[in-house]
């Protein structure tokens, strides 16, 4: 309780102080803080690999080397936690470039409707989310990762952009009023979860922060009503190609209306009386979201445009993800100076904060994941020799999420609402901390293990 006091003084005092480097560092270092969780993809892959996909024993390896480093390096290790990374990175790199043969000149890669890189950045999502809903109610979760309540770029902050970010890279563009009607098949359950939660939380009196989406509307709500609006925005443009236009447009003009005086009533100290300015953070930020929503799903269509690429056309594409997201990343510290980085209100530069977080795990999985961790096959062949495609096995953990990420997400909410009112985090040891974390993580994981090896998908 105490730390959540001091953060947010923190953030109060920084709250109009935007021309600062404050914004600029924490948006690295939220990065840099979720490495190791990538990293634990990377070394499953290389160690566990060879195991059977559905295998305990393969699901038990990657949790050591996902899960519990997660946990100890967002809780009592985060100070060693960019030590840690560059030490397994450089490892890492090492053991690639001196035992995995270089791909072959034929060398084709397959990229599919729905590429590894996005199954990979949606994994990265729940698992990061999951750990950090849990461990921001102990002593030992650093002040600095927690969400903000103004501006800011912290860890905690990147959860629901990168909720936004995965969703828009797996859906499609409304056509017609009959892809609207479609739609109840995907939005009326998050819009259900969302009332759900609602009146859970009003029933038992369960504590909920105000200041992150309101007193009525939670993410599931936010992720409904993005979904929603952004498919009847897309009516408005006539091929994917406009969706980057019309995102940009949105955008700009969301951030116009912030900067009229939208964002200082959102932040301000005003009562959350009445319907709109109870839920003001939420419903200012819903435009932000769309805007982001609809740039995911233009950059999903542009990366599987080419079903088929060469080795030289792979590392083309890497290297255009690339320069976007230096372009991005520079746009991001401009903002930090100009308009802040607002994650309360979606602004300008929380969005393309996001996005360039987005690009830049994207390139990473993408080089290691496309480019050298898979088994090339030989499945057909030509005048010109043997054509070779790619075959990679994700980790389990990662399959799992991506199976039924949604019911994960569920599942860490109900647990860390249990834990909450039956184990008092807040009064734990730094020991206390880490047991009951990784129990938490393991029973997470383990349930829809569990789905993946019995078939069963729920969302």
């Amino acid at each position: 309780m105490e730390a959540e006091v001091v953060s947010f003084v923190e953030h109060e005092l920084n709250e109009v102080d935007l021309k600062s480097w404050r914004s600029i560092k924490e948006s690295l270092d939220s990065f840099l803080a979720i490495l190791p969780t990538v990293l634990g993809f990377i070394l499953s892959r290389l160690l566990c690999g060879h195991l059977p996909m559905l295998s305990t024993r393969r699901f038990l390896l990657e949790l050591l080397l996902i899960g519990l480093p997660t946990v100890i390096l967002i809780t009592v290790g985060s100070a060693y936690s960019y030590i840690y990374s560059l030490v397994v990175l450089l490892a890492v790199l090492v053991y690639i470039y001196g035992n995995i043969a270089p791909n072959p000149p034929n060398f084709v890669y397959k990229v599919g409707k729905r590429p590894i890189v996005f199954t990979l950045l949606r994994a990265t999502a729940y698992s990061g989310t999951c750990a950090a809903i849990l461990a921001v109610d102990f002593p030992s979760y650093p002040t600095d990762y927690r969400k903000s309540r103004t501006f800011g770029a912290a860890v905690m902050d990147m959860g629901i952009g990168l909720f936004v970010v995965t969703m828009g890279l797996v859906s499609h563009r409304a056509r017609s009023i009959t892809d609207l009607r479609k739609l109840r098949r995907s939005v009326i359950p998050l819009l259900i979860l969302g009332l759900a939660r609602t009146i859970v939380i009003t029933y038992i009196d369960y504590h909920q922060d105000e200041t992150e989406y309101g007193r009525h509307l939670n993410a599931f709500f936010i992720l409904g009503f993005t979904k929603l609006l952004g498919s009847c925005y897309s009516l408005l443009v006539n091929s994917d190609e406009q969706l980057l236009g019309l995102s940009i447009g949105l955008l700009f003009l969301h951030e116009l209306v912030l900067q009229l005086g939208l964002s200082k009533f959102v932040m301000s100290s005003a009562p959350h009386e009445g319907f709109f300015s109870a839920n003001r953070e939420g419903l200012s930020s819903l435009h932000g979201c769309v805007a982001l929503y609809l740039l995911s799903i233009y950059f999903a269509k542009w990366y599987t445009s080419h079903h088929i690429l060469s080795y030289q056309g792979l590392i083309s594409k890497m290297k255009r993800i690339l320069f976007v997201a230096i372009l991005c990343w520079n746009l991001v510290f401009i903002s930090s100076f100009l308009t802040g980085i607002a994650r309360v209100t979606f602004s300008f530069g929380y969005v393309i904060w996001i996005f360039a977080v987005s690009l830049s795990l994207i390139v990473i999985y993408a080089f290691f994941f496309e480019l050298k961790l898979l088994r090339p096959d030989i499945y057909s062949k030509k005048s010109t020799g043997d054509v070779v495609e790619n075959s990679i096995s994700l980790p389990t953990f990662v399959e799992s999420l991506n199976m039924n990420g949604l019911t994960h997400f569920m599942i860490s909410n109900f647990l860390t609402g249990m834990v909450n009112m039956s184990l008092d985090p807040g009064h734990r040891n730094d020991l206390e901390s880490v047991v009951i974390l990784s129990i938490y993580m393991f029973v997470c994981a383990g349930v829809v293990f569990l789905m993946l090896k019995k078939g069963i998908r729920v969302a």
